[in-house]
């Protein structure tokens, strides 16, 4: 980890009022500081903590009031020391704002840092355990004892990479698979009050349906290859997702992370479950993004569950399963003839009876 930029600023405030206040550092920490380092390296570990799942956006830019899209945009340009201090006081305003607006939300230190691993980051991150980092009067840490991971109360990065890369234009396309450049964290018994923290970024609400249920299919096989004993079941994993995915549809609910684990865990026999641990981790991650929860996409589902051909006399579809090559398949397909047999059912002979019936009938008149 390349460490570039950190500064922590505080957030003052107590549960059940509406007053607010911000407490900015002057200047940016000593990123030379061993513990300066120590803290980011621990905070970034909370991306890919088993219970932390990342919720995934992007800048709505809806609420013209708040600059911190701009002020992103801004460093970006400008990428020194003093454009950073500002980009993160901005960022600190915003969430005092936020904060002032619900009387249950507290204060707490707001940790931002620059850094570089495979991609480009900034990370931003609420800590209420004041135990686990202590600083001075200039708002520099001179003590982290165990910053525990689980009372971390919201942490958000944006993958500066991905962002600098995406025009205004790209941004409005829900098949772009790199847009998604904003992600935030947070305890499981902290989701009812991290909506705050998204709205202070700006983010908008997570992964278009279409782009999560594509990736749920993708990420669920990427996983299978990697793991010897799971690569065979691959065809089995991806019918056991599809039928959960066509349960969500019928009882019109989302589908989650959990629930794509557990369509896999059906058919992995109970020896190899233990394979399943590191799944969420890799599911949720920076690369592939699934979504702690997602719509699912009927029209994206039915391009796994159906294979559809057509030219302008004809059209085929058909569910993917029916498919075969013995003669007892519904439909058989023949590589050496590059044919396909159809084991025609009472209604589709009488159609057929009936449409040859009336061809002939009409030639014979001529």
């Amino acid at each position: 980890m390349e460490i570039q930029q950190v500064v922590i600023h505080e957030l003052i405030k107590q549960s059940g009022t509406k007053t607010g206040k911000t407490n900015p550092a002057d200047k940016l920490l000593n990123i030379d500081l061993p513990l300066v380092n120590e803290l980011v390296v621990e905070l970034n570990k909370l991306y890919g903590t088993k219970g932390n799942n990342a919720i995934y956006g992007t800048f709505s830019r809806e609420d013209v009031t708040n600059q911190f899209p701009e002020c992103t945009d801004h460093y970006l340009e400008n990428e020194s020391n003093d454009q950073f201090l500002v980009l993160s006081v901005r960022c600190l305003a915003e969430l005092a704002r936020e904060a002032n607006i619900r009387q249950s939300s507290t204060g707490g230190y707001i940790v931002f840092a620059r850094y570089k691993e495979q991609h480009d980051y900034l990370l931003i991150v609420m800590i209420k355990d004041k135990q686990g980092l202590q600083v001075n009067a200039n708002l520099e840490p001179v003590s982290i004892t165990s910053i525990d991971l689980s009372k971390i109360h919201q942490a958000a990065r944006i993958n500066l990479t991905t962002y600098a890369n995406i025009s205004g234009s790209e941004e409005d396309s829900e098949n772009d698979e790199a847009k998604t450049y904003l992600s935030f964290v947070s305890p499981r018994t902290n989701h009812d009050v991290s909506g705050y923290f998204r709205k202070a970024l700006d983010c908008s609400d997570g992964v278009p349906s279409a782009r999560a249920t594509n990736s749920a299919f993708t990420t669920v096989d990427a996983y299978c290859q990697t793991i010897p004993q799971l690569k065979p079941l691959r065809p089995r994993v991806k019918d056991s997702l599809i039928k959960y995915f066509e349960g969500c549809l019928e009882r019109k609910e989302p589908a989650t992370l959990a629930g794509v684990e557990h369509s896999i865990l059906q058919v992995v026999p109970a020896e190899h479950h233990a394979l399943l641990e590191n799944f969420s981790q890799f599911a949720n991650s920076d690369e592939h993004q699934l979504p702690e929860t997602f719509g699912v996409n009927a029209a994206k589902l039915k391009s796994y569950t159906r294979i559809i051909s057509k030219n302008p006399n004809w059209e085929l579809s058909f569910q993917r399963n029916v498919l075969g090559i013995d003669e007892n398949s519904a439909l058989r397909y023949d590589k050496k003839t590059g044919s396909l047999t159809i084991q025609c059912s009472q209604d589709l002979m009488t159609k057929i009876e009936d449409q040859l019936n009336s061809s002939n009938a009409n030639q014979q008149a001529f």
